[in-house]
């Protein structure tokens, strides 16, 4: 059973002219399996990783690198909720970093023939 994963990443410039690159990515991945990356300023390490999927819940943990728009503490993990995304910031970098990750539920597995 895999989990289907919206992760949009908002790419800031901390100088002039201040540029945004936004892209958007979907994953369908496996309980234990890591997705995403995060690349730059000595940094090149998988973001998430699917810690559990229970039906319209997930639980993810994610990169010490990355701190929560909310308070959370403890072992850098998140329960989400189906189609409630959760935002994170990196600003240690050449740029800063926004990922918005949204659970989309359980992957629709393929038809067979």
């Amino acid at each position: 059973m895999k989990a289907r994963f919206e992760v949009r990443t908002i790419k800031s410039s901390w100088k002039p002219p201040f540029k945004k690159d936004i892209t958007d990515e979907t994953y369908e991945v496996e309980e234990n399996q890591e997705f995403d990356q995060i690349r730059g300023n000595g940094n090149d390490e998988k973001v998430y990783q699917l810690i559990r999927i229970a039906g319209d819940r997930a639980v993810v943990k994610y990169s010490r690198l990355f701190t929560l728009k909310v308070p959370n503490p403890g072992d850098k993990q998140i329960v989400m909720d189906k189609d409630k995304p959760m935002e994170m910031t990196y600003m240690w970098g050449e740029d800063g970093v926004t990922k918005k990750i949204t659970y989309k539920g359980i992957a629709e597995s393929a038809p067979t023939q």
